[in-house]
């Protein structure tokens, strides 16, 4: 089983504007590694989906320092979004507790996430 729901191929070039690299030619993206690699300006953007064991790596440098690094398993679906001149990819967990992360890529790059417990 793969991640549900997951991105047409051309929504996901579209929102890293670039193709990604697979591991394995000639399978289907949602069987396959994907990595991501994109620059908007001095941020640089790798991302490595793997819908069939889901999982999502995210790395956001800013001039060669690393500003945030993911290494998220137990992913449930992704979705990009395209609203407004804004555009992301929001990510979804089994385990709903956790809210979707929203990693934005334009007009600038920013990621958010949360949970859902109440505190005690």
């Amino acid at each position: 089983m793969t991640m549900e729901p997951f991105p047409e191929e051309h929504d996901l070039i579209a929102l890293f504007e670039c193709e990604p690299i697979l591991t394995d030619k000639g399978v289907p993206w949602s069987y396959n590694h994907l990595t991501f690699t994109t620059a908007r300006g001095d941020d640089r953007i790798v991302c490595g989906i793997e819908p069939g064991y889901h999982t999502l790596k995210f790395e956001w440098s800013k001039g060669g320092e690393r500003l945030v690094s993911l290494d998220l398993n137990c992913v449930a679906g992704i979705r990009t979004e395209n609203q407004g001149g804004t555009e992301a990819l929001v990510v979804a967990f089994r385990d709903k507790n956790l809210t979707p992360l929203r990693i934005q890529l334009k007009p600038c790059v920013s990621v958010s996430w949360g949970t859902n417990i109440e505190p005690e």
